[in-house]
């Protein structure tokens, strides 16, 4: 073996160099890849492959309005700031035309306009009557509001479902709460 051919190797300060006789350079030599390097890129890969999709479905299902709370009252008193009920229930009497009820919705809203409407819908789906709100300008995110709505008359027996809308700066209509109220005779 000819000294040029052969390389030197010498330990400096702790770490492996590789003297190459040709070059005259002291070159560092890299050590083996530690173990577990292509797990820990496999682990660091596959919780990309979780948080990914997450993340790309986080806005799409961002809504302009959500129910904070939302309550039945036979009786509604207001102030400036506030709307308190005097007597809370959840089942009114079915085929009464008397029965008159309010109901109250307490939202936080996006910065905007918000339309809010509620359609009041029997047991098999059917329409017989609607709550629609004056428009709403909120001026600022997570702006509370309490929406109150009055309906009545001859309810049908088995239960009736309130589908809650809101259109945000003249969007499309977007269903943010679907609930049931008990009739029973």
């Amino acid at each position: 073996m000819s000294a040029f051919s052969e390389s030197v190797r010498l330990f400096v300060e702790g770490r492996r160099l590789e003297k190459v006789a040709s070059s005259g350079f002291n070159v560092p030599v890299r050590k083996r890849y530690r173990k577990g390097w292509m797990l820990r890129v496999f682990v660091v890969l596959c919780l990309l492959g979780l948080l990914l999709p997450e993340l790309a479905l986080a806005g799409k299902y961002r809504q302009a309005a959500y129910i904070t709370n939302l309550y039945f009252a036979e009786r509604i008193a207001s102030d400036e700031d506030s709307v308190q009920p005097e007597r809370v229930f959840n089942r009114l009497r079915a085929g009464d035309p008397e029965v008159m009820a309010y109901m109250v919705l307490n939202l936080l809203l996006d910065r905007g306009e918000h339309q809010l409407e509620v359609d009041i819908m029997d047991r098999e789906g059917t329409l017989f009557d609607k709550l629609k709100f004056d428009n709403v300008q909120a001026s600022q995110d997570d702006w509370r509001y309490a929406a109150t709505g009055q309906f009545g008359g001859e309810l049908p027996a088995g239960g009736i479902f309130f589908r809650i809308y809101d259109s945000h700066d003249g969007g499309a209509k977007e269903v943010i709460g679907t609930v049931r109220l008990m009739t029973a005779h």
